[in-house]
């Protein structure tokens, strides 16, 4: 039912451009054929012309109607539309050099080199904002951190993927997975608790799971 609404509202101005249209052409039909009607020389014609103005005025009537209708509801999608979730970057590791080797390839049997271990992006700069309760998890259930989010004014924590915010979590607030994940529009959404209880969808992307 939520897809369904979302799609009315997505096309709901141009339906409302397309009544619009319509019903000026109907309009300016019944215009036309009242003017013809002025000239005609028995009532029979007369009558007939009477007959479609009223029937057109009618129809361009009942068009603007629905051009208001569609009209506001794509108001209320222009409204209702979700901030785009800005993409971000998987964090690269540096090359490494096998032992025994240099930059140029030639082997050096006495140089040894150490291998690098995969490296862990830096937590995000601390801000100033308060930083939330902790979160008890349940038995057999992990927690993560929201990181990354304050550029975008904070995680958006939704109703259902890309649905009705609920609240905006900032950067420190640590989360409950509750162990649902869904795709939708190229985007991982996991469903987590808030420290209040509250249960909704967030984008993965901006969770570090702990370990």
């Amino acid at each position: 039912m939520q897809e369904f609404w979302n799609f009315i509202l997505r096309y709901a101005g141009l339906v409302a451009l397309l009544c619009a249209a319509v019903a000026a052409y109907n309009l300016w039909t019944a215009y036309r054929i009242r003017r013809s009607a002025r000239s005609a020389m028995f009532n029979a014609e007369r009558q007939v012309a009477n007959d479609r103005v009223m029937r057109s005025g009618i129809i361009g009537l009942a068009l603007i109607g629905l051009t208001l209708l569609f009209f506001g509801l794509a108001l209320i999608g222009m409204g209702n539309a979700p901030p785009a979730e800005p993409p971000t970057r998987a964090p690269t590791r540096p090359a490494t050099l096998r032992p025994g080797t240099t930059p140029g390839g030639a082997a050096t049997p006495t140089q040894q080199l150490v291998p690098s271990q995969s490296t862990v992006p830096p937590p995000p700069a601390a801000t100033n904002t308060p930083r939330p309760a902790a979160v008890t998890p349940s038995a057999g259930r992990k927690t993560a951190i929201v990181t990354g989010a304050a550029d975008v004014g904070g995680l958006a924590l939704r109703k259902t993927p890309q649905g009705e915010l609920i609240e905006r979590l900032p950067d420190g607030t640590v989360v409950e997975l509750l162990g649902e994940v869904q795709s939708v529009a190229g985007l991982e959404w996991q469903k987590v608790r808030d420290s209040k209880g509250r249960e909704g969808w967030v984008a993965g992307q901006y969770l570090i799971i702990n370990p």
